[in-house]
């Protein structure tokens, strides 16, 4: 039977999106190729060569263009779909079934009922859990940092000079915001962080379906994991969403999904080749089988190898996480292959920990700290089972108290060998074992910087938060179906598991130690913490120089945040949480009288009671004092009787002090 012919570029080209990552490589690409070259990568340089903004710009016009052309062509299938569906419903219309006449007289379904519309409804409703917060940005919390190492690239002269070229990721932000400042930076960075944030949902979703999840159940896991994953009272998507660490993760999930849809493939070919022998003419193909076996090895080898360029090139912790992943799912394949392969496997690491624990070289910080500490347990593990312990702590950080029932369901799973079963329960597995253990520690352990062991809990974002609750409850509706197929209980269930789980959500408490991250997830940062003040207030300054270079001398972290939005010639530029209002004062008094900032503005900006001064996130977390928004005003007073002692004129009409600094004579006794 003969088929209409349809080109090949449209498939490419919707494959190529429909990856969820593969449209990242050619930015990766010529990234490392200007760091090799050490070609320009902002305008103005003087060279022949265009920047590498200029080409970003491209890419972004010509992926705009080629996404849209993809979408089409999508649309298009989807509205022949449903026409197909019709058109097969419609004999059975005239053939006495009553029908609405004006459904008979206009046959084309509206928008609503369209699949197109229904399949992107509640990725668009997903975009508002992450769009309505927005990005996350109270200060001193670490999303300032990233949001600063987006806008240092302002002042970047040759990849190789940025002090994190390592992370591209912060070039690829620059380019779609670099041309904002301040509060409209600020307005167009949610739109940038929904985007990403959607991406690794993608992952997850994908991920979902290949470990055989429907799509409904794989829009519940979305969800879920969107509002469970993160780390101590934060959720990842709000702390890592504008940082490198979020691409990394995206990897680390692709890399694991690739793993997982190249073992089921083999696997189904394994199946197949059981059901019957092969006959004398199949033989004489071998070859060919053979050669075609190899065609096939070499898409999913160099998506591979590209995706671990990709999560290298943006924080190494994703390559510890998709190689966890990727051992959960080697160990799924080789059960399904020989069931005795688990009983070989364990013993394995069973052998390789006491040949790690007898020969391996441990650094000292390992029998000097981190056992006392209870870090690793007795044979050298991490401590993760002793909930107690620092290390038990660190543990349900990161997954929470809803993950020990996520575990406890992956258990169950592998009963039956599920290979969701697996990618819950084998960082846990792996990380208390010496065999992993002791190297990853020493690797941590490095002198002098020996605290950086609290890293090792990273490791557990390899787990799907979510994934093997939703595998296992999928399994129990379909076996509630099988035995009372025409039962009407079905939607009734799914209300009452709903409304169970949303009580569990909002009534956990976000802190230690159950570690809820629903509730930041959907927090939204109030403006004063987020100094909107400040930063308004500095681009009306800006505003007033009339195109001069303008150079600002403020507090610690007033500067800090100015610097961070883009603004720049901003003294001094780095943070210093908790740091003493008479500390913060003395830091910056020393400019007044300094040569090199003789005609600089001197700003403090005027003290304030912020309406939220305590952060509630500072408070459960730990992370940063919880007046530290409010402290970080205080030093203004002190600053502005320094500057009249100088004798620095002062100028008016600007909220706050400011005084010109230089051309005057320095007081008596200084």
């Amino acid at each position: 039977m003969e088929s209409n012919p349809q080109p090949v570029s449209p498939h490419l080209l919707r494959r190529y999106f429909y990856s969820g990552w593969a449209f990242f490589m050619p930015y990766l690409f010529c990234y490392l190729l200007y760091y090799w070259r050490k070609w320009p990568v902002n305008p103005g340089s003087g060279s022949h060569l265009p920047p590498l903004l200029n080409i970003y710009w491209a890419l972004h016009v010509i992926h705009v263009v080629l996404g849209l052309l993809a979408l089409l062509t999508w649309r298009n299938e989807q509205r022949s779909n449903s026409s197909a569906s019709l058109s097969a419903v419609a004999p059975s219309l005239s053939n006495g079934a009553k029908a609405d006449r004006r459904s008979t007289l206009n046959p084309q379904p509206s928008v609503f009922q369209s699949s197109s519309f229904s399949a992107i409804l509640p990725w668009l409703l997903l975009a508002l859990i992450f769009y309505v917060p927005g990005a996350y940005l109270e200060w001193p919390s670490d999303p300032w940092e990233h949001l600063r190492r987006i806008n240092a690239w302002h002042s970047g002269q040759t990849v190789g000079l940025y002090p994190e070229w390592y992370k591209s990721s912060y070039f690829l932000a620059y380019s779609l915001l670099g041309w904002a400042f301040g509060l409209q930076q600020l307005f167009w960075l949610d739109f940038y962080y929904t985007g990403i944030c959607l991406l690794l949902c993608w992952q997850y979703y994908r991920l979902a379906r290949a470990v055989g999840l429907g799509e409904r159940a794989s829009l519940v896991f979305v969800i879920l994991q969107a509002l469970l994953l993160g780390n101590n009272v934060f959720s990842f998507y709000r702390y890592y969403g504008i940082s490198s660490s979020i691409y990394s993760q995206l990897g680390a999930v692709a890399l694991t999904r690739l793993g997982i849809e190249v073992m089921s493939r083999k696997l189904e070919d394994r199946e197949i080749g059981k059901s019957g022998h092969p006959s004398h003419r199949t033989k004489f193909r071998f070859l060919f089988s053979a050669f075609s076996h190899l065609a096939s090895a070499v898409w999913p080898l160099t998506s591979a190898l590209c995706l671990l360029a990709f999560i290298a090139f943006n924080h190494s912790q994703g390559i510890g996480i998709a190689m966890l992943g990727l051992a959960a799912v080697a160990t799924w394949r080789l059960i399904a292959w020989k069931r005795s392969a688990g009983w070989i496997l364990l013993a394995a690491a069973i052998f390789l920990s006491l040949v790690t624990v007898r020969w391996y070289p441990r650094p000292p910080a390992i029998d000097q700290m981190y056992r006392p500490q209870g870090y690793l347990n007795a044979w050298y593990g991490f401590n993760i089972f002793s909930l107690r312990s620092p290390a038990g702590d660190r543990m349900l950080q990161i997954i929470g108290a809803v993950g020990l029932v996520n575990l406890a369901a992956g258990l169950l799973l592998l009963r039956r060998n599920h290979p969701a079963g697996w990618l819950t329960v084998m960082p846990v597995i792996a990380l208390s074992l010496p065999c992993v253990a002791i190297p990853f520690a020493g690797l941590l352990a490095r002198p002098g910087n020996e605290i950086e062991i609290v890293t090792f809990q990273r490791m557990l974002f390899a787990i799907p938060i979510g994934l093997a609750m939703v595998c296992f409850g999928a399994a129990m509706v379909a076996r509630r179906t099988e035995k009372s197929p025409n039962s009407s209980g079905r939607p009734f269930f799914a209300f009452t598991l709903a409304i169970a789980s949303l009580v569990i959500l909002t009534t956990t408490f976000p802190g230690g130690p159950r570690y809820n991250h629903f509730w930041h997830a959907l927090d939204q940062t109030p403006a004063d913490l987020r100094m909107h003040d400040v930063i308004g207030s500095f681009k009306t300054l800006s505003a007033q120089q009339n195109g001069k270079e303008l150079c600002l001398v403020t507090t610690l972290n007033i500067g800090v945040v100015l610097q961070a939005a883009g603004f720049k010639n901003i003294f001094p530029v780095y943070r210093a949480i908790g740091v003493a209002m008479a500390d913060s004062a003395n830091s910056t008094m020393g400019a007044i009288y300094d040569p090199q900032y003789h005609g600089c503005l001197l700003y403090m900006p005027p003290a304030q009671e912020l309406y939220t001064a305590n952060s509630l996130a500072g408070q459960l977390s730990g992370h940063w004092p919880s007046r530290q928004a409010a402290s970080d005003y205080a030093a203004g007073p002190e600053l502005e009787a320094a500057a009249m002692k100088a004798g620095c004129p002062k100028l008016q009409g600007f909220g706050g002090a400011l005084y010109r600094l230089g051309n005057r004579a320095a007081p008596a006794g200084k």
